[in-house]
């Protein structure tokens, strides 16, 4: 596989149709073309070809190769272990050992020196040690997303065959698979060669513009690889750069997007904005076929991906090791917003995060003071707008986060830059929904963990937003540190849950009867009354507001009404929005 080419993508979709279009096919099947070029020959051996278009569906067939061939070997081996055996049961053993080794011809070819050659020469190192060569020592090595697919590919085939295989006699297991693995090797295609390297960086960026499927990310890479360097070496360092980038970004649960979505909100960060359909011009417009300014660009983009990759974590866990000496993501508070915007599942502000922590690491113009200012509107902001009201945000929201990106990139002076916040905080601010509903919307806030829920309802009740609300009361009284852990925390409900009749409106499960406690001190309260739990909330709680307070002081109270309940909401939703989410 050239260093331009993308990691394999294939997932359960096209795996299925793989299944039913080419194992299961009656008669050949056509399997397309493939585009390549000569990269290596040998006098007296099979040449070596770069694949362009083709190797989501070459890789496919060696995995399930690669199944097929286990398959034969586990039935081998089931019948040595199991002991004593006929003629007839020894054939049957050694005519799967030979299908096994048949098998591996087909993923690693022999020249007659006993040199080995992979078939397919791909990087995963599930690929070379599972696919290609079973009795390979493990590497060790940390999976990519690549490499992931390939093991879902695999699982996926694993599942497929042992179905096929369920219930079947030995011999008739054994037709079987050469059944599968024959149709496999008899789907047919067309090889269309290039004569070099050169042409197939081209060929593979046109392919996009006849409708191959090819992501944004897969341009840029092919694009930086072939313009950032000649030399091979080069080209493979610059490739490297490219996969440990899509590597921080594409973790287990990321979509095969998510690079382009990182892309797309990098630009934005720093010019003026683009659609994400527009941004392949732009970019190619920007390097211009200068070999500088694409690796430029590349740095730009492992700049930003250090900060992004933090982005929609709820359980944030910041690597300080990859940090820069002065980074924003080393102060707490910018780890607080990020790990509330997460919770609130909100995106549209990655272009202004992005640009207002790169401003902080690369200039001296913007203060520590200004970085969390400016972070804790946005989180002010979208507690109010997204989280308390469920309003979406709109084309108008993106743009002034994508303007304010740029300003605060071009921002030259000290002043300049003081000025882009204030005016940044103003304008949200003037933006916050109206007061009185905003407070409507947090008092009818509840923690239900035993009900079941609608959709709308979990956003606003989930314990990670619930423990949000009651650590920031907490902080922004500073009876506690910024910088907490939302799991070390517990809700407890002070009126016990007992007591509810099952609604979700019940007042026991009311924010005016919750209270944030460390995780170890829940049980220690038990599910008595106010009297019961009297000393332990007092030890417990880090604030107390005033309703509780009253509760908690009054020791002839050993009852939490339902009236007390609502007083108390209404109570901390003034709070709430005038004071510990308010913007100015």
């Amino acid at each position: 596989m050239p260093n331009f080419q993308r990691p394999y993508s294939w997932d359960i979709d096209e795996l299925e149709d793989y299944w039913a279009d080419v194992v299961l096919a009656r008669g050949d099947f056509f399997f397309g073309s493939t585009v390549t070029w000569e990269s290596e020959s040998r006098e007296l051996f099979n040449n070596s070809y770069s694949i362009i278009d083709g190797q989501q569906r070459l890789t496919t067939s060696a995995i399930i190769l690669s199944v097929i061939r286990d398959a034969f070997t586990a039935a081998a081996k089931d019948l040595e272990d199991g002991g004593d055996e006929d003629d007839s049961l020894k054939e049957l053993r050694d005519q799967a050992k030979v299908q096994a080794k048949n098998t591996q011809r087909y993923l690693v070819a022999v020249d007659d020196d006993g040199k080995k050659y992979p078939v397919i020469q791909r990087d995963e190192p599930n690929f070379k040690e599972v696919v290609q060569n079973p009795s390979a020592i493990p590497s060790g090595k940390k999976f990519n997303g690549s490499a992931r697919q390939i093991g879902t590919a695999r699982g996926f085939f694993e599942d497929r065959v042992q179905k096929a295989l369920e219930g079947k006699p030995l011999t008739e297991a054994i037709d079987t698979l050469k059944s599968v693995r024959n149709n496999v090797l008899k789907a047919r295609l067309i090889q269309v060669e290039l004569t070099s390297e050169e042409d197939g960086f081209l060929i593979f960026e046109t392919l996009n513009t006849r409708g191959a499927d090819l992501r944004l990310a897969d341009l840029v890479k092919n694009l930086l690889v072939r313009g950032g360097a000649t030399e091979p070496d080069d080209r493979k360092t610059i490739s490297e750069r490219w996969e440990r980038l899509v590597d921080r970004l594409q973790p287990d649960s990321a979509s095969l997007g998510a690079v382009d979505q990182f892309m797309w909100q990098s630009w934005n960060s720093r010019r003026a904005a683009v659609t994400e359909a527009e941004l392949y011009k732009k970019i190619l417009e920007l390097v211009e076929g200068d070999s500088g300014q694409h690796l430029q660009y590349l740095e730009e983009l492992e700049f930003d991906s250090i900060v992004y990759q933090y982005i929609d974590e709820v359980d944030l866990v910041i690597d300080k090791s990859e940090l820069g000496v002065k980074s924003a993501l080393k102060i707490p508070e910018v780890g607080d917003t990020l790990r509330a915007l997460a919770v609130f599942n909100v995106s549209v502000a990655n272009s202004a995060l992005l640009a207002i922590v790169r401003k902080y690491e690369k200039t001296a113009l913007i203060t520590k003071k200004n970085v969390i200012e400016a972070c804790r509107a946005i989180e002010d902001f979208h507690f109010q707008f997204t989280a308390l009201m469920n309003s979406g945000s709109t084309g108008g929201t993106r743009g002034r986060y994508n303007r304010f990106a740029v300003e605060l990139e071009e921002a030259s002076s000290k002043q300049a830059v003081r000025e882009a916040v204030e005016s940044f905080k103003v304008k949200l601010a003037g933006s916050l929904p109206d007061a009185d509903k905003a407070k409507e919307a947090f008092a009818k806030l509840f923690y239900a963990p035993n009900s079941r829920l609608t959709n709308a309802q979990k956003r606003r009740s989930r314990k990670h937003f619930i423990s949000y609300v009651l650590l920031k009361f907490a902080q922004d009284n500073k009876t506690l540190p910024v910088g907490q852990d939302l799991t070390s925390w517990t809700i407890e409900h002070i009126r016990p849950q007992k007591l509810a009749s099952g609604e979700v409106g019940s007042p026991e499960y009311s924010i005016g009867n919750l209270a944030l406690l460390t995780s170890g001190a829940n049980g220690d309260l038990g599910d008595g009354d106010l009297t019961a739990k009297r000393t332990g909330l007092n030890a417990y709680v880090p604030w107390k507001d005033p309703e509780l307070s009253k509760w908690l002081a009054d020791n002839t109270k050993d009852e939490v009404l339902a009236a007390d309940i609502s007083a108390r909401a209404e109570s901390l939703a003034d709070v709430a929005v005038d004071v510990v989410w308010a913007i100015l």
